[in-house]
């Protein structure tokens, strides 16, 4: 019975061993690929919504020049130089090429994740099966092996005498 368990033990602990680089490459994977993946959407979806906020800005700037317009009024704004319409149009060209750098940046890191997922991620768990089978074969011929049944038990010691 000691060979069993020792034996049991042993290859336990050999699985383990052949599973923990399996199990660290694919911690690294989710814990280190999908977080920063997740961060870069973030900040794509903030310069998005910059990029936005400035073209309706415009958009209203635009709008409000067309009513004074309309009405032969002259527009405050527009008669000392129009310079925040000016700021504004600098503001969302910048935010603009920010924007468009990110979704770029979006766009190759998924194609990258995705490429990792299918190749490395099937290796891994093709790796993993195969370590776990072994593990479980030996187990099972070790099991085979020993020979603990029956196991004999002294039931007036186990139950209680009512």
């Amino acid at each position: 019975k000691q060979w069993y368990q020792r034996r049991v033990a042993i290859t336990a602990g050999e699985f383990q061993k052949k599973a923990a680089p399996i199990m660290n490459k694919l911690g690294t994977y989710l814990h280190k690929a999908v977080p920063d993946m997740r961060l870069t959407i973030k900040k794509y979806a903030n310069a998005k919504f910059e990029y936005l906020a400035y073209w309706l800005k415009i958009k209203e700037m635009d709008d409000e020049e067309y009513t004074f317009n309309s009405l032969d009024d002259p527009l405050p704004r527009v008669e000392e130089g129009n310079y925040e319409y000016r700021v504004v149009l600098r503001c969302r060209a910048q935010a603009r090429a920010y924007f468009l750098q990110l979704r770029s940046d979006v766009r190759v890191k998924l194609q990258l994740l995705n490429s990792k997922h299918v190749q490395d991620l099937t290796v891994q768990l093709e790796q993993w099966t195969k370590v776990q089978l072994a593990y479980y074969e030996e187990a099972a011929a070790i099991s085979d092996k020993a020979n603990v049944f029956p196991i004999d038990i002294d039931l007036s010691t186990v139950v209680d005498a009512q």
